[in-house]
């Protein structure tokens, strides 16, 4: 490997600040917010519109079941209408042989 190419296995390079004495588990032990730019995104606005989402197809499924059931009903009520009149046309055709 020549001298350009830098190694991705060089160690870190050591912090100077305020952590430059301490333990990784004596940072891991405290809260410091970072300095920067805002959020982009309120966590608030993010859960609501995660809950808006999840109503919105909850209830969009809970439509579709209930139209294929109505679809459901209404086919089922067709075909025992069906059979009732296939079954009443059967017994006036056996009308005198039925009853002996």
């Amino acid at each position: 490997m020549s001298a350009s190419h830098s190694s991705s296995l060089e160690p870190a390079p050591t912090s100077t600040g305020e952590n430059a004495g301490q333990t990784p588990d004596e940072r891991a032990q405290t809260f410091r917010a970072v300095s920067g730019e805002p959020e982009h995104y309120s966590g608030e606005k993010l859960l609501v519109g995660a809950y808006a989402i999840v109503w919105v197809v909850l209830l969009a499924w809970i439509a579709a079941v209930w139209q294929k059931q109505r679809s459901m009903t209404t086919r089922l009520e067709a075909l025992e209408g069906e059979l009732a009149r296939a079954s009443a046309a059967r017994a006036k055709a056996d009308g005198p042989r039925g009853a002996a």
